[in-house]
């Protein structure tokens, strides 16, 4: 007899949970409709406060938090709205749109990493794929950009007895003469010895260029704004470019060209000419 008073009563409480979930649905939705007329009415606030509402009675209330998040989002409270955007990936983990609005939010307060992780769930066959990728990438660049600024304040300088700086050694080379550096900070050097040019990556890492049987006498190196390498052939009397696909052409002949740099804000080459005892620019 006992067990059957348990049984019924427990009945009687999940029937009575049941018919209370009902009743917190249908207040929600009541509320839902009411949010969407105040938000039409453009009495703002008010609606978000009723959204509100809607979802502390029903949290899964899918389209309430949908567009709770969209009117926060307009109104750059993208703090706020960051809450109903997390609860609809718990009831859509793949949903596209909201990856995308998290990766934008967390993009804008600089919070890279978290940023990127939600953009590299968004599938190729979304609309919003082409979008992630773009940000992505600029993401990319500027945690390569932050890894540089820190490994600098990192990096400290000591001096000798003498008062004199120390150096570092960075990589070694058969006669090293030119130097340059691109935008985003990779090093480039000639070694004359070998007839080659060499990358050294903001991370360290010692890359060929290119040993082309066009390079004799390497000397001046330059860098354009889109990733070009000139170098100052000084035994062969020319300038050689070097592109992104590593194909070596001649640029320009000069005779005995030595030092060379690149001017971004012109976009041309200026370059010493040995032979006749002067300087000669090159626009790009």
């Amino acid at each position: 007899m006992k067990k059957k008073v348990l049984i019924s009563l427990f009945t009687i409480l999940i029937m009575g949970s049941m018919q209370a979930f009902c009743d917190n649905k249908e207040d929600a939705t009541n509320l839902y409709n009411e949010a969407i007329d105040l938000y039409a009415q453009d009495q703002v606030n008010k609606s978000i406060e009723t959204f509100n509402k809607a979802i502390e009675l029903y949290p899964e209330f899918y389209e309430a938090n949908y567009n709770l998040a969209q009117i926060l989002m307009s109104l750059n409270k993208n703090d706020e709205a960051l809450k109903p955007l997390q609860t609809i990936l718990k009831i859509k983990p793949n949903d596209s749109e909201t990856l995308y609005n998290i990766g934008k939010i967390y993009y804008k307060k600089g919070y890279l990493s978290k940023s990127h992780e939600a953009l590299k769930k968004i599938k190729e066959s979304t609309p919003q794929y082409n979008s992630a990728v773009l940000l992505i990438k600029k993401i990319e660049k500027r945690q390569e950009e932050l890894n540089l600024e820190n490994k600098i304040k990192e990096h400290k300088n000591y001096s000798d007895s003498k008062g004199l700086m120390k150096k570092e050694e960075l990589a070694e080379y058969q006669a090293p003469s030119g130097i340059a550096t691109d935008e985003r900070g990779n090093i480039y050097v000639a070694s004359f010895g070998e007839n080659a040019v060499y990358k050294i990556s903001i991370y360290g890492q010692k890359t060929l260029i290119s040993k082309s049987a066009l390079i004799k006498g390497p000397i001046g190196v330059a860098v354009d704004k889109n990733g070009n390498v000139y170098i100052a052939n000084y035994l062969a009397n020319n300038i050689l470019k070097v592109t992104g696909e590593n194909n070596v052409s001649v640029f320009a002949e000069i005779e005995k060209p030595y030092c060379m740099i690149y001017d971004a804000q012109h976009n041309r080459l200026y370059v010493t000419e040995q032979a006749t005892n002067k300087l000669v620019k090159i626009d790009l």
